[in-house]
């Protein structure tokens, strides 16, 4: 194998090890996700997409939540007019499950619930036979 092969194995090794699987909190809110820890930001996007769905118009958002150590978790949520599309990447946790990641299940409704003070927002009647919680506010947030 020549020299410029061993560079480019080198080089995708590198890539594959790490050096492009974080995703700070910065370039989350730069991106215009939907953060909702450890500091929530965008919140109004969500708002924008509960009309949209409530209008029965198409939308994509990613809600971004990060864990104790900093490592991101994302939630890919996309609505067609009729039901939502919905994926889960946790490949960026160090402590997280692969196996549980979703990748694009079909779920048919998104549900509001009240817990402990809090408007909790979850897909139901999805694919797998799991509801998924996508968001967690304040009632009073998400009454404004």
């Amino acid at each position: 194998m020549n020299r410029r092969g061993l560079a480019v194995i080198g080089f995708c090794l590198l890539t594959l090890g790490g050096c492009g699987k974080s995703y700070s909190m910065e370039e989350a809110v730069k991106n215009g996700d939907i953060v909702t820890t450890p500091e929530q930001h965008h919140m109004d996007r969500f708002e924008t997409f509960l009309k949209h769905v409530d209008e029965k118009e198409k939308d994509t958002i990613r809600i971004t939540n990060y864990t104790t150590e900093g490592d991101a978790i994302l939630e890919d949520v996309s609505y067609d007019g009729k039901r939502f599309t919905y994926s889960l990447d946790s490949s960026r946790d160090a402590y997280g499950s692969q196996t549980d990641d979703r990748n694009k299940e079909i779920c048919q409704n998104l549900e509001k619930r009240t817990e402990n003070e809090r408007s909790v927002f979850f897909l139901t009647d999805c694919e797998e036979g799991e509801d998924h919680e996508i968001l967690v506010s304040d009632v009073a947030e998400s009454e404004q």
